[in-house]
Order: structure tokens, then C-alpha cells, then sequence
């Protein structure tokens, strides 16, 4: 897989397995890092990658 690709909202949704309206407000609020083209909005894999394992950081820090 391509680090570079840029993954759609809908993309996104399969990945996280989160609706379309919770990708699309976590790109609207700036909680995910993606990028407005146009009307949809894309993020590219690699930032994703980064952004879920920022989470899971949090989360395990979070247990402690």
C-alpha cells in the first residue's frame, strides 16, 4: 500500500468502522488530519497511520 495514496471519507469509514457523518465531522472539526479537495475531503494514509496511533497512545496512557 502507498503511504502517499489518499484515502476518501468512505475509505475512511471501513478502516475506523465509523459512519460517514462521524468521519466527516472529525474532518470538519480538525480532529482528524485531512484535507479539504474540492467537496470531499481526503487524508493520506500515512497521516491516518499516525493519527490511530496517536490514539492508542492516549488511550493506554489514559488507563495508567
Amino acid at each position: 500500500m502507498d503511504e502517499d495514496e489518499l484515502l476518501s471519507v468512505e475509505e475512511m469509514t471501513r478502516i475506523l468502522k465509523v459512519s460517514k457523518p462521524t468521519i466527516q465531522r472529525w474532518c470538519r472539526d480538525r480532529k482528524l488530519p485531512a484535507a479539504k479537495i474540492g467537496k470531499a475531503y481526503r487524508i493520506r494514509r500515512e497521516d491516518l497511520d499516525r493519527w490511530y496511533e496517536g490514539k492508542l497512545l492516549e488511550s493506554s496512557a489514559a488507563r495508567r
